[in-house]
């Protein structure tokens, strides 16, 4: 089997197992809205059903509109994504970890927004007056997907390959 496949189902399947076990976690043992500060003044673990998409985005919009978009674009994304990661070429590392950690996200909240009808997320940064909207270990993921490919991005040499460190 080549590399970049054992990357693909190891990492993804280690990030939604982690991603649905802190999730089931959170909702098994706390209060929906009911912060309970991790690291005063920084971090608060707080029970939020995110209806709308990337950090409450659509929140507002009709229900038939959320029930088509949430759940035919986080799938037209995995295809795609799934495209892009076997034209990959097996020394093409760090493409192949970004494209795996976004896909175990993606998937990650897919499953809620199927099983829930909501993302579940439940980390709550805060620094003084500045607030992120709560968020969870699959958005933190694709997060980190998206920083890595961008760094994959800008480290290609001429010929295409990435530079390996």
């Amino acid at each position: 089997m080549k590399r970049k496949y054992l990357i693909l189902f190891s990492l993804s399947g280690l990030v939604l197992t982690f991603d649905q076990l802190t999730k089931y976690l959170v909702l098994a043992r706390t209060d929906l809205g009911a912060p309970q500060a991790i690291i005063p003044g920084f971090l608060n673990l707080v029970l939020a059903k995110n209806n709308g998409f990337a950090f409450g985005f659509l929140r507002q919009a009709p229900q038939s509109l959320q029930g088509i978009f949430f759940i035919a674009v986080p799938v037209f994304a995995l295809i795609l994504i799934i495209l892009i990661f076997i034209k990959l070429r097996d020394d093409q590392m760090l493409s192949s970890i970004a494209l795996t950690t976004i896909l175990g996200g993606a998937i990650g909240n897919l499953i809620d927004r199927v099983q829930y009808g909501y993302v579940v997320d439940f980390l709550d940064f805060h620094l003084g007056d500045s607030h992120l909207p709560p968020f969870n270990v699959a958005d933190l993921s694709i997060i980190l997907g998206v920083l890595l490919m961008f760094v994959s991005t800008l480290t290609q040499k001429e010929t295409g390959g990435e530079v390996n460190a």
